[in-house]
């Protein structure tokens, strides 16, 4: 069974949050996305946004685990 666009949005947020990159995220009743940062801020996208934003950030993150910066929390991540 193949995941959807869907699964792997919300799979890279978990992560985004697992690796505390993103304090919270939940679905938007607007069928979006509410991201909440650690700041308190809650910003509310669209689901293109939301994959877009959220492709950044994870290219981000893997760019930091890939540089040494940063060690990934992920079991069996690194």
């Amino acid at each position: 069974m193949f995941a959807t666009g869907r699964e792997y949005l919300t799979g890279m947020l978990d992560v985004l949050v697992h690796e505390e990159m993103l304090a919270a995220w939940r679905r938007a009743p607007s069928d979006g996305y509410v991201i909440r940062t650690h700041e308190g801020e809650e910003i509310e996208l669209t689901s293109a946004q939301a994959a877009m934003w959220t492709h950044g950030a994870f290219a981000v993150y893997l760019a930091l685990v890939d540089q040494g910066r940063i060690s990934p929390r992920v079991p069996g991540g690194g």
